[in-house]
């Protein structure tokens, strides 16, 4: 019995004389391909709800909360006022140009559209934004990075 076990355990590694297959490439090489960690991505572009946490070096979001409408604000933040329709904010490199019912993200190339309906505040250093989809709201807070408190100007 012991000798069928060493051999049934050895039979992997012995292999006919026959079985030996070799291949050769002649292939030319290709261009050198660049490192992805070099490669620039390409610019943002669309409409999207989580469009100013796409953009960290402006807006840093620190909470979320979804649900009824009464969920959402539990915790709005205290003395947070609105920010009015045509008003660029500037943070850092980013504006953000707030109207009536949505606001367009710009950074560099990329452009993205907060979708409505939004509604944005302030409270010092902190952004709010309050997205309402029929009956379910949800409620994000960012932190405004940049140095300076954000910069408010009329829309161009």
């Amino acid at each position: 019995m012991l000798a069928a076990l060493v051999v049934i355990t050895n039979l992997p590694h012995h292999s006919k004389a026959g079985d030996m297959r070799y291949s050769s490439s002649q292939a030319t090489p290709g261009p050198a391909q660049r490192e992805e960690a070099l490669q620039t991505p390409p610019p943002l572009r669309g409409s999207a709800p989580w469009a100013l946490s796409a953009l960290p070096e402006c807006f840093h979001q620190d909470a979320q909360r979804s649900g009824t409408p009464a969920f959402a604000r539990a915790k709005f933040p205290a003395g947070a006022v609105p920010v009015p329709s045509g008003v660029r904010l500037v943070i850092a490199d980013c504006t953000l140009d707030v109207e009536r019912r949505s606001a367009v993200v710009v950074r560099g190339d990329n452009r993205l559209l907060v979708p409505p309906v939004a509604r944005f505040y302030i409270a010092g250093k902190t952004l709010i934004l309050d997205r309402v989809d029929g009956a379910h709201e949800d409620v994000r807070t960012y932190t405004l990075y940049g140095g300076t408190p954000p910069r408010f100007d009329r829309q161009p």
